[in-house]
Formats: structure tokens, sequence, C-alpha cells
């Protein structure tokens, strides 16, 4: 993906490892703990088997 202008440049896209899930989730609930019930749903293994890493090329 490539995105041009100041903060722009171009990513790669992988795949989260499950040892990223515990960080991505603790972030999540960081920011958006006050809304329980959404944050209980998007935090399943079929939601965290979607999370991308991206990359600076």
């Amino acid at each position: 993906m490539e995105r041009h202008g100041p903060g722009k440049g171009r990513v790669t896209f992988h795949a989260a490892g499950p040892g990223e899930y515990a960080g991505v989730d603790a972030a999540y609930r960081r920011k958006y703990g006050r809304y329980t019930s959404i944050v209980e749903h998007v935090l399943t293994d079929a939601a965290r088997a979607s999370t991308l890493r991206l990359e600076p090329r």
C-alpha cells in the first residue's frame, strides 16, 4: 500500500502472531475499556486471528 504526503509511506501487511495478541489486547483495553460489552466481543480468538501488523518498507 502506498500513500503520499507528510507521514505517509509504504507499508507491508503481516498477520500478527499469537505472541503479539496479549499486547494488542492490552492496548485495546486501555483505549476502549470503558465500552466493556464491545471490547469483550472484539477480543475473541476469531477477531485476534484477523489482526494485522503494519511494517514500513
